[in-house]
């Protein structure tokens, strides 16, 4: 009989965002980010654990839950700011999935001296990088020290690449930047929508019955309301709808700092009537069901390409949509071979866009299939089936317990 340890079987997530501790003396994370790990848990033969950052400052997601211990799928502990004390937790693991950023540099060193693979995720290109900062800092100077930053920031990271077992890119920006880095990179497209909640074939003849009667569009946004989303250029790409004579509503969802800014500039330009601040619903008994029973088209004022999980999530339900033609959209549009680019920041554009629509509502119908057809192909579980098979395959598990978790 054999007296040597068991095998490390751990799956160990380093995620970037940190929790809150809550009323309840918990852990607050947001729920997106809780059910990604728990599905990952149901192709892991061994115990899925994230280990997460404390912070006072609460971020601007709009699903933050508490979570005391045992009330997760997957187990949730403090992250040990010692690095001994780190290098001792991490060497149970069979595989650590940690985010491609700079402070990680010295966690890749740790796990090369334990013998631990690392596989990185990434989910910003450079590109969108240095616009989300020319969308965030309006003063020069401190944007300049911070560009200089993200070189400096960009090189370490391209080092990290060379040294990690693989990489998972979130949308095509990240992808196409550090393909060429690593030695395997995966692509997806973050979804939450899961394969049961796509909208089928009856629920798109019913949206095509809707647009077949001329009824205005119903257009729609969700999201942050935060400027690297571009928010404030929906009222004036309604306004522009509105002198063209085009027939439309348009709901805006989620909530954040630029909510009360937005609310004065519909109003200043007399749209209260077609366009309302909805607040934010819940994503599974809220949101979906809205868009797949009250939407035709979603409105996307994004300036920078980051791979908002909305585009999948949107598609899902049928709804098409026209947007900046930031590079992860365009990823996505010619990928799915669904949607409507315009450039960046022309909201006369993209209104123009919306009414030809009006006049061509067919397009908007095959567009809404194709959409369908994109998603459903990336749905929740597909999506995390193939990040958990990336990730097995570069473990250290033993070859049985790969071989079993592949064929379960």
């Amino acid at each position: 009989m054999s007296n040597s340890p068991p095998a490390p079987d751990e799956l160990i997530l380093l995620p970037p965002l940190r929790a809150q501790r809550g009323p309840r003396g918990g852990l607050v994370l947001t729920r997106k980010y809780m059910a990604g790990v728990a599905q990952f848990a149901r192709h892991w033969p061994g115990p899925v654990t994230s280990l997460v950052r404390i912070s006072r400052t609460a971020t601007t997601d709009m699903d933050h839950e508490e979570f005391l211990p045992g009330e997760a799928e997957t187990a949730l502990e403090l992250r040990p700011e010692d690095e001994a004390a780190l290098a001792g937790r991490l060497a149970a693991a069979a595989v650590v999935l940690a985010f491609l950023e700079r402070g990680e540099a010295r966690t890749l060193e740790l796990c090369g001296r334990i013998g631990v693979p690392v596989v990185f995720v990434s989910e910003y290109s450079p590109r969108t990088e240095r616009q989300i900062l020319a969308a965030e800092v309006a003063n020069p100077l401190l944007r300049l020290r911070r560009l200089v930053w993200l070189w400096r920031t960009e090189r370490i990271r391209r080092s990290m690449l060379a040294r990690a077992a693989a990489l998972q890119c979130s949308g095509t920006p990240a992808y196409e930047a550090y393909r060429g880095f690593c030695r395997d990179t995966l692509l997806f497209f973050d979804n939450r929508v899961r394969r049961d909640d796509v909208i089928d074939d009856s629920g798109l003849a019913a949206r095509a019955r809707v647009l077949g009667e001329g009824r205005p569009l119903r257009l729609v946004f969700g999201g942050r309301l935060i400027a690297m989303k571009g928010v404030l250029d929906l009222p004036a790409v309604a306004e522009r709808l509105a002198r063209a004579g085009v027939p439309f509503t348009l709901d805006i969802f989620g909530s954040g700092p630029l909510a009360g800014a937005l609310a004065s500039r519909i109003a200043a330009l007399g749209l209260s009537d077609r366009v309302a601040l909805r607040g934010v619903l819940d994503f599974e008994t809220g949101w979906i069901p809205h868009l797949r029973r009250n939407a035709d088209l979603f409105v996307c004022c994004h300036p920078q390409g980051d791979p908002s999980s909305t585009y999948p999530e949107v598609m899902s339900c049928g709804v098409p949509i026209a947007g900046y033609g930031n590079e992860a959209f365009r990823g996505v549009v010619e990928a799915s071979g669904a949607g409507w680019v315009v450039p960046v920041f022309d909201a006369a554009a993209l209104a123009r866009r919306i009414a030809a629509l009006d006049r061509d509502r067919a397009a908007i119908v095959e567009a809404a299939r194709r959409a369908r057809d994109f998603a459903a192909r990336h749905a929740f579980e597909t999506t995390f089936a193939a990040r958990a098979a990336h990730l097995l395959r570069h473990s250290r598990l033993p070859p049985d317990l790969k071989e079993r978790a592949r064929v379960a």
